[in-house]
């Protein structure tokens, strides 16, 4: 690990020790900010940058800030995260996609996250799947795991796993990249001083003693391929999820090699929005 690399997670360290020190409920909004958060949740400045200049101006009033979202609890802090500026702003944010994997997990149902960041989608299908169910969210960077396991403890859902690794082709050992305009956007390169290890779907599964997939989230910045072909390829029957929410990789379409393994599969593209593609498997 170089000596940026370095400071930079010893400094992550230190930022996520002091954001947890509190139990969740220390940071309510206040008074101005509740009034803040309502006007831009019920008007036009919930939208595009007029949502990023109204949270900054929320957030400059102080942060860290214990929201609720969907029936969920989560800390959110003035730092570049599109999540959880669209927690922070918009009551509808993914509404489509979080209800359509939803419908897949409720009474006991088993959701896999990949590319979790901070639980929008990991802690509402847990809170449907309920205590029979169980969801695994994985996410190649630990700042994001980290905050996903202290809102789902916030949350009350003891049915959420965490799992802090990078999800590939083959197992090897990678660094992580982050973005400077999003911490929550990173990429990964394979090196033989990697720090964070990378692993095949099917085995991260067969790891956690998952033997069935009902719902899968999968947004990983254009390594969608990469990490979701083999498994198509191998899993068996049971682990072929019913319902896929998975990123686009344009606005003209979806990954090539996703949609060859999901026509060989019997899925069917069910709906789109502006970044995202539903499928489901009758």
């Amino acid at each position: 690990m170089t000596l940026e690399r370095r400071a930079l997670s010893n400094q992550m360290d230190a930022t996520t020790s002091d954001l947890f020190s509190e139990p969740w409920g220390s940071h309510a909004p206040g008074l101005l900010q509740r009034l803040l958060i309502t006007v831009t949740q019920n008007t036009v400045l919930q939208r595009g940058a007029l949502r990023g200049a109204m949270t900054r101006r929320i957030m400059a009033l102080g942060c860290p800030l214990d929201i609720r979202f969907r029936d969920c609890c989560y800390r959110i802090e003035a730092r570049n995260n599109l999540i959880e500026v669209g927690l922070l702003a918009r009551p509808s944010y993914n509404a489509p996609e979080i209800e359509f994997l939803q419908h897949a997990v409720q009474d006991g149902g088993v959701a896999v996250d990949i590319g979790s960041n901070v639980g929008l989608y990991a802690l509402p299908l847990a809170r449907t799947a309920g205590p029979k169910g169980r969801v695994l969210a994985i996410d190649a960077n630990p700042d994001m795991v980290r905050h996903l396991e202290f809102n789902a403890d916030a949350s009350g859902l003891a049915n959420v796993t965490a799992l802090h690794v990078a999800v590939g082709a083959v197992e090897a050992q990678v660094d992580l990249r982050i973005r400077q305009d999003d911490v929550a956007i990173v990429n990964v390169e394979q090196s033989d001083t990697g720090t964070i290890a990378m692993r095949p779907l099917l085995r991260i599964l067969s790891d956690a003693g998952i033997d069935r997939v009902d719902s899968l989230k999968i947004d990983i910045e254009g390594h969608e391929d990469e990490a979701l072909v083999p498994f198509l390829q191998q899993a068996p029957e049971p682990l072929l999820p019913t319902r896929i929410v998975i990123e686009r990789a344009s606005p003209e379409g979806d990954y090539p090699g996703c949609v060859t393994e999901f026509d060989r599969l019997g899925y069917r593209r069910v709906g789109q929005t502006r970044n995202n593609s539903m499928y489901e498997r009758p």
